[in-house]
């Protein structure tokens, strides 16, 4: 029997399955639309589940099986970066969903470090807050053409003809410059480059410890948005780190679930 990925997620839902000897890979924004699409497929696949309303779901396929999220996060992850060709020993892994996870991955296994409660929920829930855009795609593309300039308050801003004792375009204040007449797009760069600050800072933080140089960047809000990948890269000179982004970063959680079924199918076929 085939077996389905699924990355139950606070905001969207990931799934990977097999099919004619190829993986495919969805995403699905509405509960109601996947259900429907599972409860179909559900008879002649078995699922396993991970991601934040896993239990939830169980309820309604009662035969599911769950896999833990953290073991699905770092699986998925794993296997994109083979699929890549990337042969990384040890790394950071910092997985952007709604919130936002660090890992440290290494020959041992994987370690959950820390977390942050910035992520995919800060940019879909403050960034509506801040322009009454409602949908992620057009909140990426008002990102992507925003001036964070005109609403951050830079260090060169503060100490303007004088020498600073930082690179003067770090930022000194987030938002300070933003006012009732500052553009949509401008703002969510912004509120990109924030979130993006945070989690460098304590991705450097957490790897620090571990002597860990390379940075690989996975979840659902990296997803056709380049404003982040650019913002998450732009410390490289002073933190030494290298940023990796797998293709189907998105996916490392439902591709993990895939991997645990599809391990444990052919495990029980053999017996």
């Amino acid at each position: 029997m085939s077996v389905i990925g699924v990355d139950a997620g606070g905001t969207l839902t990931k799934i990977v399955y097999e099919e004619n000897g190829a993986l495919h890979f969805k995403t699905f924004s509405s509960e109601q639309q996947v259900l429907q699409w599972l409860g179909i497929l559900a008879q002649n696949h078995k699922l396993y589940i991970t991601g934040g309303k896993a239990e939830k779901w169980r309820g309604i396929f009662p035969h599911a099986h769950i896999v833990g999220e953290f073991e699905a996060v770092c699986s998925g992850a794993k296997l994109l970066l083979k699929e890549e060709k990337t042969d990384l020993k040890q790394f950071t892994l910092i997985n952007i969903g709604t919130g936002t996870s660090f890992f440290k991955v290494d020959e041992n296994g994987c370690e959950r470090l820390l977390g942050s409660g910035l992520g995919g929920g800060t940019f879909m829930g403050l960034g509506g807050l801040l322009t009454g855009e409602s949908d992620y795609y057009e909140l990426v593309r008002l990102s992507k053409e925003g001036k964070r300039e005109l609403v951050d308050l830079s260090v060169r801003d503060v100490y303007e003809a004088m020498n600073s004792p930082v690179p003067d375009h770090l930022t000194a204040a987030n938002f300070a410059k933003g006012d009732a007449f500052s553009k949509k797009a401008d703002k969510l760069r912004a509120l990109t480059n924030m979130i993006a600050e945070t989690i460098i800072l304590l991705a450097s933080q957490a790897s620090q410890a571990h002597k860990l140089e390379d940075f690989v960047f996975i979840g659902s809000t990296l997803k056709s948005n380049p404003a982040l990948k650019e913002d998450l890269s732009q410390f490289q000179d002073m933190l030494s780190y290298t940023p990796i982004f797998p293709e189907k970063g998105a996916y490392a959680g439902s591709l993990g679930a895939f991997d645990v079924g599809r391990g444990s199918e052919h495990s029980q076929n053999r017996q």
